[in-house]
This record gives C-alpha cells, sequence and structure tokens, in this order.
C-alpha cells in the first residue's frame, strides 16, 4: 500500500476511498488515537518488496555488511574502485544489475545494496533517516568510493551523506517533503496522524525532516552533480530538478523523454550520460 501513496499521481477529483478513509481514520483518532497511530505508521513506513526474483550471474558476489540496525544486503561485480548504487523507496539493489555489470567491464567495483526494510536486508519498516543511515554505514566500509549513483529517494540520502564524491542522480526528488505530504493527505488520512508518525521517526533517529531535505544539500559540492531526468516523470517532478540546476553552476542535467521513473535507471541514454561524465 505504501508504494501506491509515495509513487501516486495526484488527481483532481478525489475517489469515494479518499471520503471513506478520511471517515475511518477521524474516527479511529478519536476512539482509539493509539491504534489510528499505530495503524498509520505500519502503512506509511513498510515499503512494498518485489517478489519477482532476478536470476545473478556467477560474476556477481554477494554479502552482508553488519550495521546498529542490522544486516544490510550487499551485491558488487567486478574490481577497482568502488561505484556505490542507491535506491529508491521500495526499489532493491536488483533494479541496477543491468547498468552495474556495464560500469564494472568499464574497471570499477559497482557495489549496490537493498535499504533496510528492502530486498533481503534486514528490518520490517523503513524511512528516509533510515535510508541516509545505510548509505552511511556502507560507504564507511569502502575506501576512495569513486562515485555515489543514486535513485529517486536515494537521492536524498546520497546528497546527505556525502560532498566529497562524485554524484550521479537519476530521477532526484526534489521537494519530496511537500509532495510526499500532499499525497498522504490526498488519500484521506488525518494531518495529526501523518504528523505524529514523521515526528516520531525525527525523534526515533534523532533527525529532522526540515535539516535533511535535498535542495539544503546540493550546495558545497566538491565535484559536479549529474543528473539525468524524464521531463515528464510522473513521480519526481523534473520542473523542481531544473530549477535546482538554474541555481546551481555545479549541476550537470541532461532531460531526456519517454523514459519514466524507473525504465531511465538502465536506458541506453544513462549509460551514455555516465560514461560521459564520470569515467571519461
Amino acid at each position: 500500500m505504501s508504494s501506491k501513496i509515495y509513487f501516486s499521481s495526484s488527481a483532481k477529483r478525489k475517489p469515494l476511498a479518499y471520503y471513506l478513509i478520511k471517515a475511518a481514520s477521524t474516527t479511529a483518532l478519536k476512539i482509539a488515537p493509539k491504534f489510528a497511530f499505530n495503524q498509520t505508521r505500519k502503512l506509511l513506513l513498510t515499503p512494498v518488496k518485489n517478489r519477482k526474483r532476478t536470476t545473478l550471474s556467477a560474476q556477481f558476489t554477494q554479502q552482508k555488511l553488519s550495521t546498529e540496525h542490522g544486516d544490510l544486503h550487499l551485491t558488487s561485480i567486478g574490481e577497482g574502485p568502488a561505484v556505490v548504487f542507491t535506491h529508491g523507496w521500495s526499489g532493491s539493489s536488483r533494479q541496477f544489475l543491468p547498468l552495474m555489470e556495464k560500469v564494472a567491464a568499464s574497471g570499477f567495483k559497482a557495489m549496490a545494496f537493498d535499504h533496510y526494510g528492502h530486498g533481503e536486508s534486514d528490518g520490517k519498516f523503513a524511512n528516509l533517516p533510515l535510508f541516509i543511515k545505510g548509505l552511511k554505514s556502507v560507504m564507511a566500509s569502502i575506501d576512495q568510493p569513486k562515485a555515489i549513483v543514486s535513485h529517486s529517494m536515494g537521492t536524498i540520502a546520497a546528497l546527505n551523506v556525502s560532498k566529497d564524491v562524485p554524484h550521479f542522480l537519476i530521477a532526484p526528488t526534489f521537494g519530496f517533503y511537500d509532495s510526499f505530504e500532499e499525497r498522504i493527505l490526498n488519500t484521506g488520512i488525518h494531518q495529526h496522524l501523518f504528523s505524529g508518525v514523521l515526528k516520531s521517526v525525527e525523534d526515533e533517529h534523532d533527525m529532522r525532516f526540515g535539516e535533511i531535505l535535498p535542495e539544503l544539500h546540493v550546495a558545497g559540492h566538491a565535484y559536479p552533480i549529474h543528473i539525468i531526468h524524464d521531463q515528464k516523470d510522473r513521480f519526481a517532478k523534473f520542473e523542481l530538478t531544473n530549477q535546482q540546476a538554474s541555481q546551481h553552476s555545479h549541476i550537470n542535467l541532461k532531460a531526456v523523454n519517454k523514459l519514466g521513473h524507473g525504465r531511465i535507471i538502465n536506458s541506453e541514454e544513462t549509460w551514455q550520460f555516465m560514461k560521459q561524465s564520470l569515467f571519461a
């Protein structure tokens, strides 16, 4: 369910389900507030796991990285300086496999991992602070990484974690908080429940959402930030990415068409832009 909230396109007319959920959440908040809060937290923080299994070739290796919040599942291929791949909400490391093979063939070690609550990593729930902490743990295990490649919500974690390595962002989610709030409230979930869940996440991880927004972490990078984004992306607004590119001279933006939010990852356009930007 949470993937439909995170990745739904806003509709002008509210469906019947909106009014039913609004009535149910409002009533539950009055009668059983703790139950309403727990159900809302479960709804918003449970990513959908893809049950489709992708067979790995013998060239790939898998390992576990032990961290404070559980084990992270890592998949890698190749030898050389590491290029780290970080996926978005309800994604997994396996989204990057074709792209990782090309990176490895170019003389680098391509390393992807499943975030907490995703893929084969530990945890049932996930959130943005955990995305950041997971990526920090992976980066701490690597000596002098070549670059970070991130997709969707993973781009927020990437920008928060390091300003000292080149970044390659695929379909970044600028304006994430406002868009997220709008989509959740458009489902009919009560504002008080939404705010309560976010505050509980902030308190649990000692991070404030207002301080980890990607727009606040674009400046001050030692290397250019390379971005590829479909102009008609329905889930991450291209206009907001273009706005950031116009404000920061170190952003190198490539606009594409007809690649969507997911297909863009392993597209030939993405690979050619990556070769030109990171490996030339």
